[in-house]
């Protein structure tokens, strides 16, 4: 056996639900670019805990993974709703995954 183990994990992207249609609407799932699924999240971090445990293995450290993503502001002018101006990118970051480092114990 290993002294040290490690472990890493993507969560899902959230999703939302978006109308389409303008007689006949009908709901379609979107996943978002601004959050995660945290309950997902949440049970791959827990089962990652149980598995180290169940092994011996007592967690030392968990990094977060985080991914940069951006997107375009987009303005519009009080004369003109139709016209839109592009105003830049806007950066942010999100929680993704982890990763877990586990030691055996002694």
């Amino acid at each position: 056996m290993s002294k040290f183990i490690s472990h890493w994990f993507y969560a899902s992207l959230g999703t939302f639900d978006v109308e389409k249609g303008l007689f006949f609407k009908k709901t379609e799932k979107k996943h978002s670019e601004r959050y995660v699924n945290l309950d997902e999240y949440a049970e791959k971090l827990r089962k990652t805990y149980e598995d180290f445990e169940a092994n011996g293995y007592d967690v030392v450290e968990v990094t977060p993974i985080v991914m940069g993503q951006s997107e375009a502001s987009i303005g519009k002018t009080k004369q003109l709703i139709s016209e839109r101006t592009y105003l830049g990118d806007v950066g942010f970051s999100i929680t993704r995954g982890a990763v877990i480092i586990g030691k055996l114990r002694e």
